[in-house]
């Protein structure tokens, strides 16, 4: 009896890795940069996280993080229904940068000390000391520095006719922020 249940067994398994296997021979190749740069900056933030490194060089990662997976959906979305409405492509990115940060901000409330000296009476909003969640702070610069390097992407494929290189856009993304998360590391 158990003989027969083993058998059984086995052949639902070989079953269902047919199945998978033919499955992956009919999956369309993707021509996009985005979920590439998605996985590879998402990677780094756990990463860092496993590190010890500060909160706010965290949110750089997740906000770019962010950044490019509201980019990737956002262009899904244009591919898969043709039709857009008016600003999709920076609402899907807002509505994205907010949906991820936001809640995240919570699991490491430690803020940031930020004062804004410029001029005024004190106590107003120009000459003020604010207080800012570290990965909010973070994902701010992260995003940033996510849409100058995809930004640069585009620049670079349309004045050359091509990218420079594979793999470009990751390239440009993680040594961006590569950049910003030095530039943060040492002024605080």
């Amino acid at each position: 009896m158990s003989m027969v249940k083993g058998m059984n067994a086995i052949k639902k398994l070989a079953g269902s890795l047919f199945i998978s296997l033919f499955s992956l021979l009919n999956v369309n190749i993707a021509a996009a940069h985005c979920p590439l740069c998605t996985g590879a900056v998402g990677a780094a933030a756990v990463g860092a996280k496993y590190f010890g490194v500060d909160s706010s060089i965290i949110g750089v990662f997740i906000g770019a993080f962010a950044i490019s997976t509201g980019l990737w959906f956002a262009r899904w979305l244009k591919s898969r229904f043709q039709k857009t409405i008016p600003f999709q492509t920076p609402i899907v990115v807002i509505l994205s940068f907010i949906l991820t940060v936001v809640p995240l901000m919570k699991v490491e409330p430690e803020p940031i000390y930020f004062p804004v000296l410029l001029f005024g009476a004190s106590g107003s909003l120009l000459n003020k000391a604010y207080w800012i969640n570290k990965i909010f702070f973070g994902a701010f610069f992260g995003s940033v520095a996510s849409l100058a390097a995809y930004w640069l992407h585009l620049k670079v494929k349309m004045v050359k006719g091509k990218v420079l290189f594979p793999f470009q856009g990751i390239a440009f993304t993680l040594l961006s922020l590569a950049i910003i998360s030095l530039i943060i590391f040492y002024a605080l």
